[in-house]
Parts: structure tokens; C-alpha cells; sequence
């Protein structure tokens, strides 16, 4: 954001911190759970020799959504950037040297991330 001050600009910028109160954090580490569901299901998908782009990882979150409700009660938005982001490693991994192919994320290890 730019400001002008005495006919000067100055770009501003702000860091906020997010401290969750306990009913969103439960809301938000059940979300990343979902997440992570689906980044595991598209490794899976990788490793038994499909190959998974993001077309096909989206009508398989479509069909997962209509068979499981705990899917459906978390929000799509999120979990279709999750398969956009496995989508972009994958690819990554084949040009870019020395980068390995997408791994599972373990509940215990894996930090808590969301985008």
C-alpha cells in the first residue's frame, strides 16, 4: 500500500499474527486434516502408477465430496488448492533438478499449513 505524505510515497506495509481462539483452531486443524487426506490420496495416485494431473485430481475430489460427508464439510476451496499446489511439485520435480516427487505428509511430522 502506498501512502503520500507531504507529497512524498511511502509504501507501507503491515504483518498481522493470527491467534485463533479454540473453536477456530479445532475448525482449522479439521481442515488441514481433510488436506492433508488429499495430498496423500494424490501421492497414492502417483505411486501405484496413474498419473495424476490436475484435471483428473479435481474430478476425483468432485466424486470423494459426493461419497464422504466429512469432505463435504470442509470447503472446497481449500482442498482444490491443496491438488493445485501437489499439481505444481509433481511437475516441478521432473524440471526442476535435484527436486524429489511430492511425499506422504504424516500427521505427527507434518507441519500445519494451509493456503
Amino acid at each position: 500500500m502506498t501512502v503520500t505524505v507531504f507529497g512524498v510515497a511511502e509504501v507501507v506495509r503491515y504483518s498481522y499474527r493470527l491467534r485463533p481462539g479454540r473453536t477456530a483452531e479445532a475448525a482449522l486443524c479439521a481442515e488441514w486434516h481433510r488436506c492433508r487426506f488429499l495430498w496423500n490420496e494424490a501421492v497414492n495416485q502417483q505411486k501405484s502408477g496413474n498419473r495424476p494431473t490436475f484435471g483428473t485430481l479435481s474430478k476425483l475430489l468432485t466424486e470423494a465430496r459426493a461419497h464422504s460427508a466429512w469432505l463435504r464439510e470442509g470447503s472446497q476451496v481449500a482442498q482444490q488448492q491443496t491438488l493445485r499446489t501437489y499439481a505444481q511439485a509433481l511437475t516441478q520435480s521432473f524440471t526442476v533438478k535435484g527436486r524429489g516427487r511430492p511425499v506422504f505428509k504424516a500427521r505427527k511430522r507434518s507441519q500445519l499449513s494451509l493456503e
